[in-house]
């Protein structure tokens, strides 16, 4: 990958490296599914303007509809759900951990779904060294009860999986209108689902919200945009190696936002880490 992709699969690994604090906060005061709704309903408000702005052509279309809701399922619905309903249980930590399988369900998926990402043995290698650099790096964490929650942790990371993959079929549209499209039809299957809940929302003061603000806005909006802007220029199998750098960000933040303690074993698992991405990335 050029350094440009590079600069910017680290920058997503960071906004998404923090969403898992900003759930954790938002569960604080909102349900899971209150918690996915208004991810997404603010996330595709914000995105409006700049479509407004950028002057940027709202297609209507029967087909890219229906692309949309299969993209906005796979790619927020299953997993935003997934994820926030397990950290009600586990740590964020554990989730995230889990979150870093997405690379391995995606290159196998890739392999027989697809013409031009077929796994290779080196890539393969770099995949596995990869989740146990993982595994290492939050070895220092109290991982908690595992259960049904961290099923659900990786029915996320195949979700993601195959987003990915069907990804790719809105290569011809521009990114931040894929955006805003996956994220209001989203919305709006959140609002079918859980309309009663949602309805019954209570918010007493701004305060509570502002987690699942910049949730809503840094952490799925932006992230979004830098998304498809990845997969369309080096793939799925890459792009989702993201997941691998995910952890790291996490990490880091917990140091500085939580007082989290720094060990030796973050810093061997980050650099195992970064050797699976080099070997993952030759050709």
């Amino acid at each position: 990958m050029s350094l440009k992709n590079w600069t910017l699969l680290i920058i997503l690994s960071i906004v998404w490296g923090g969403s898992f604090y900003f759930i954790e906060k938002s569960l604080v005061y909102f349900t899971y599914e209150q918690t996915v709704f208004f991810r997404v309903f603010f996330a595709s408000i914000f995105i409006l303007p700049v479509l407004l702005i950028k002057r940027i052509k709202i297609i209507l279309d029967l087909k890219l509809l229906g692309m949309f809701f299969v993209m906005g399922g796979l790619n927020n619905v299953i997993p935003f759900l997934s994820i926030t309903y397990a950290q009600e249980t586990i740590t964020a930590s554990l989730a995230s951990l889990l979150n870093a399988t997405t690379p391995i369900f995606t290159a196998v998926i890739a392999h027989f779904l697809t013409k031009d990402e077929k796994i290779s043995f080196l890539k393969l290698i770099g995949i596995l060294i990869g989740f146990v650099g993982i595994i290492i790096l939050l070895l220092p964490h109290s991982f908690g009860n595992f259960e049904i929650a961290g099923i659900f942790a990786i029915l996320a990371a195949i979700s993601y999986a195959f987003a990915g993959i069907f990804g790719k079929k809105l290569k011809d549209y521009n990114p931040i209108f894929n955006v805003f499209g996956m994220l209001s039809a989203s919305s709006i299957i959140m609002y079918c689902l859980f309309f009663s809940s949602i309805n019954n929302m209570e918010v007493k003061s701004l305060y509570e919200l502002k987690d699942l603000i910049l949730l809503a806005i840094v952490s799925t909006s932006i992230a979004y945009i830098i998304y498809f802007r990845l997969l369309f220029s080096v793939g799925a199998v890459k792009l989702l190696l993201v997941t691998y750098l995910i952890p790291i960000s996490a990490s880091l933040l917990g140091i500085f936002l939580l007082n989290e303690e720094f060990t030796i074993n973050m810093l061997f698992g980050a650099g195992i880490i970064f050797v699976s991405l080099w070997l993952i990335n030759k050709k």
